[in-house]
């Protein structure tokens, strides 16, 4: 079972080792705290329609953010519509489904379309998680790792990836 979990995660690349130590995120952005499993694995506490806060897995890898289907019950979402997906361990049919609002931090998207999957085989493995964090929420935000402090930087203003070139261009 636990090799079923780590073929499910093979894909997740959170490997961004930062240019200078900082004790705070970058241009002050609010960190938000994360917990890691066996060091690789990040742990983030995500709201789903102002209720939570969940641990999902935060996973570069996976396109669509995953919410697990026994969370999507309790918390009332429908499926929307169905879908099949192929991956490394995950493959078969899932359906859709549409949030209300999706949270990390302060940083919040409306109408945040997910896919509903069983993941009680994930669950067992014992990754305690009702969810994956994927790219399709990721990708709106400059999004730094700091796996030293443990804590997440998301930024949508442009001024923590402008801090960091300026950072980087005064090292030269």
């Amino acid at each position: 079972m636990r090799s079923l979990a780590v073929a499910f995660f093979a894909a997740l690349a959170v490997a961004a080792a930062p240019l200078h130590a900082f004790a705070a995120c970058p241009a002050n952005v609010k960190a938000i705290p994360f917990r890691s499993i066996d060091h690789h694995q990040i742990i983030v506490s995500v709201s789903i329609n102002n209720a939570g806060p969940y641990d999902f897995l935060l996973d570069t890898g996976t396109q669509s953010t995953v919410l697990d289907q026994s969370l999507a019950t309790e918390l009332g979402i429908a499926p929307t519509g169905n879908a099949s997906v192929a991956g490394v361990s995950v493959q078969g049919g899932v359906s859709w489904g549409q949030l209300a609002s999706l949270q990390v931090g302060d940083h919040a998207v409306n109408d945040q379309k997910v896919l509903i999957y069983n993941m009680k085989d994930v669950q067992a493995a014992g990754f305690a998680i009702r969810g994956l964090l994927g790219d399709d929420f990721l990708s709106r935000y400059d999004v730094f790792i700091d796996h030293k402090d443990r804590t997440l930087c998301i930024d949508d203003t442009g001024s923590m990836s402008s801090n960091l070139a300026e950072a980087n261009a005064t090292a030269h």
